[in-house]
């Protein structure tokens, strides 16, 4: 038996080689974490100290027994033992990595008895001071937080490289990829209340302590489990167990609680409003408890500023944001941090849609319009304090002065969200969300399940391709020049629009963009067309007489695209012939566009001011024709009609 054991080690060691998921990437494991059982003593409070505390972490071999994992900072691990017919076997363990690794993590070899699909409990006794993720600029947000005689936990970092910190208090396998049942217990004194997420147990009180259980059977990845450690003294609790089949809670500063009542007044009708577009709320609570920092949309007990919580804002966009996590994050989690953007561009642009249930498609445009000028302006404007970089909304840059949470995922995510929507309907779109929710309901996606399921959904697999390739997976927006001709028409106006795409080249070009464009006179006309290339001519109708065109006016859609210019409008004034010869715009510094009607026999030919032919050009239409290598000065197009008349077009090129 002995020399057996001693095989087992060393083929245990020879297997350290084994990865650990990192945070983004993740890499199958050969255990399955089912559920975690934890008793954590807080004695000390208001001191972040941990006395002897145990985690028993419950999982299944999925495969071959061999490493059972997992993390934990800045605490001690006293014991791990495997808990097996009554009795609790020692254990031996080792970290792997330095703790300034991100992944940096404790290994617990697996015992001879263990098998191929067993379930094996793994008791891990600790103990220590529970601290933060190391500052940044005097910033530390994830993990343990003290104020004053308030303790909580914060469930990630914005500049920890191991993003989740549930592994600052609990021993757990803290990767998003595999969500566990939760039942904690804490001790605390007689004059503190904890909160936290899940079943509530009533408080067990003896002469010196209480006892506070929460449960819940509803998966959870450890980066969502979290505890508020409150002086009764200092705390309400709101509770309302009539408005929604299930109970509300909030946990309030006292002197802030009517602030917090009216804050979180239309909270229920924010749940329903989100049912309606999502499904059923997938939890057994809708909580909320204040503390200073925050916001964090920890599973049914979201950690909630307090200053935002006394503003008394009903609309509360905050709240409906962390509200909105409950269903993207909470109840279908990303595999790893890659796509972070999954959580925040939903629950952002959730906040235009909370808009839109209390003002109808003006306020939900409007919300969308500010979002989109505030990433373009502050986040993706070099120059400005708030500059991150040009970072893709997949798998981000996360160096300086980017971050774990940068406001691509935010800003732009809502944004291109709500471009999404406009291309393919509402009907598809919610559909599209409800089919992620309920097919991937208390588990894990990632960004190519989500491509895929939207291309069988809707059947536009090329346009689903590249719109997630331009949008999720690229960075940067379209910057447009549009250049505009005005003919009048048995029905109106008719616009021939030129439109060009001038962003860098390495920022993609973008050909699912959908544009709506207002053509701006006494009676103004809208219309949306979609921009497929580089370069394209798009030919509008039916219009009313216009002097200028604007983008991002219209009452359909927001779009995240910047003008290189004002649209430049060439009109023609002339109710009887169209002229068979034009130009415009006039003057020029990029492109000419050249329209030749079907009068014009013959190609129509360019010279410069010196009578020398630069160009010749044949076929009906209208014609772009870049004046980037022309030098400044005039230049004319001449051509010859069917009856041999002269028609000559001059144009200006500026430098």
């Amino acid at each position: 038996m002995r020399l057996v054991w001693g095989l087992l080690l060393l083929g245990w060691c020879s297997n350290w080689a084994q990865e650990i998921s990192w945070p983004t990437r993740f890499i199958e494991q050969p255990f399955d974490v089912l559920e975690y059982r934890a008793f954590l003593a807080l004695d000390s409070l208001p001191a972040p100290v941990l006395g002897e505390s145990a985690c028993t972490i419950v999982a299944r071999w999925r495969g071959a027994p061999d490493t059972l994992r997992f993390h934990l900072r800045g605490l001690e691990v006293l014991r791990c033992e495997y808990l097996q017919d009554d009795r609790a076997l020692p254990v031996s363990w080792q970290t792997r990595g330095t703790p300034t690794d991100a992944t940096f993590h404790y290994a617990v070899p697996a015992l001879p008895s263990h098998h191929e699909g067993d379930t094996v409990a793994l008791r891990i006794t600790f103990r220590g001071t529970m601290t933060g993720e190391p500052s940044v600029g005097g910033v530390s947000w994830g993990g343990v937080q003290r104020e004053g005689a308030i303790v909580y936990a914060l469930g990630v970092g914005f500049y920890n490289n191991y993003v989740s910190a549930t592994q600052h208090w609990l021993p757990c396998y803290d990767h998003p990829s595999d969500k566990a049942r939760f039942d904690l217990t804490f001790r605390v004194p007689r004059s503190y209340i904890v909160a936290s997420g899940g079943q509530e147990f009533p408080v067990r009180d003896s002469a010196q302590w209480r006892l506070f259980r929460f449960r819940s059977d509803y998966p959870a990845a450890t980066y969502l489990l979290t505890f508020a450690a409150i002086p009764e003294s200092t705390v309400a609790i709101l509770r309302d167990e009539a408005s929604l089949p299930y109970p509300i809670v909030l946990y309030a500063r006292r002197v802030d609680s009517t602030a917090t009542r009216r804050s979180f007044r239309l909270l229920p009708q924010m749940v329903t409003a989100f049912e309606r577009r999502f499904g059923a709320y997938p939890f057994e609570k809708v909580g909320y408890v204040m503390t200073q920092k925050g916001a964090m949309e920890h599973q049914t007990m979201i950690s909630y500023p307090a200053s935002l919580a006394r503003s008394g804002d009903t609309v509360n966009l905050v709240a409906a944001h962390e509200l909105a996590h409950q269903w993207f994050g909470d109840c279908v989690t990303p595999l790893d941090f890659r796509d972070a953007w999954f959580n925040e561009s939903f629950a952002t642009f959730a906040e235009s849609l909370w808009r839109e249930e209390l003002g109808g498609t003006s306020a939900y445009l409007q919300e969308q319009q500010r979002k989109i000028n505030a990433y373009l302006n502050q986040y993706a404007k070099p120059g400005n304090p708030l500059f991150e970089g040009i970072l893709t909304m997949y798998d981000f840059d996360r160096t300086p002065p980017s971050s774990n949470y940068p406001h691509v995922i935010y800003e732009k995510g809502a944004a291109v969200l709500g471009m999404l929507r406009a291309a393919i309907g509402d009907s598809l779109f919610f559909a599209w969300c409800r089919m992620v929710l309920e097919r991937y309901r208390y588990g894990n996606i990632a960004l190519d399940t989500l491509e895929q399921l939207l291309s069988q959904l809707t059947g536009q697999h090329d346009f689903v391709t590249r719109f997630f390739s331009e949008w999720i997976r690229g960075k940067g927006w379209p910057v447009l020049a549009i250049d505009a001709l005005s003919e009048p028409s048995a029905f109106g106006r008719i616009a021939t629009l030129h439109i060009r795409q001038t962003q860098p080249d390495s920022l993609g070009i973008y050909t699912t963009l959908p544009l709506e464009l207002s053509f701006i006179g006494a009676d103004t006309v809208h219309r949306i067309v979609t921009i497929t290339a580089r370069e394209q001519t798009v030919v509008l109708d039916s219009l009313n007489t216009f002097g200028t065109i604007a983008v991002n006016i219209g009452p359909r859609v927001r779009s995240l695209v910047q003008l290189a210019q004002a649209p430049t409008v060439t009109e023609v004034r002339s109710e009887g012939a169209i002229l068979p010869l034009q130009v415009f715009p006039n003057p020029t510094s990029e492109t000419v566009m050249l329209s030749i009607s079907s009068e014009i026999a013959g190609p129509v030919m360019l010279y410069d001011a010196r009578g020398s032919c630069i160009w010749h050009v044949g076929g009906t239409g209208v014609h772009a024709l870049s004046t980037q290598d022309l030098a400044a000065g005039t230049y004319y197009a001449v051509a010859r009609d069917r009856a041999h008349r002269l028609h000559i077009a001059a144009f200006v090129v500026l430098r």
